[in-house]
């Protein structure tokens, strides 16, 4: 399991769920959004032109070296595209 802090107390963990990945919104312990995709999915979208990912309360929209979390429209935090990319493998 992969965690990557956001602001404040919030966090994006990252972690297995059978055949994909799970990704959460956790604020200190109680999860406040999660999203299953799998692995493949996820690198073609950091490595493509795609600016978004994902329609509902969890979202993510890349912009250059940086994806933006976005938690039911709004902005919670921001990662590194190298950062997520690590944590994906």
């Amino acid at each position: 399991m992969a965690e990557l802090k956001l602001t404040g107390k919030l966090s994006l963990l990252i972690e297995p769920a059978d055949k994909k990945l799970r990704l959460v919104i956790s604020d200190e312990g109680s999860e406040l959004a999660c999203r299953k995709e799998s692995r493949g999915k996820l690198k073609r979208f950091l490595s493509s032109a795609e600016t978004s990912i994902f329609k509902g309360r969890l979202q993510l929209h890349k912009n250059n070296n940086t994806v933006a979390v976005i938690l039911k429209g709004e902005d919670v935090g921001v990662i590194r595209l190298a950062e997520l990319e690590k944590a994906l493998n």
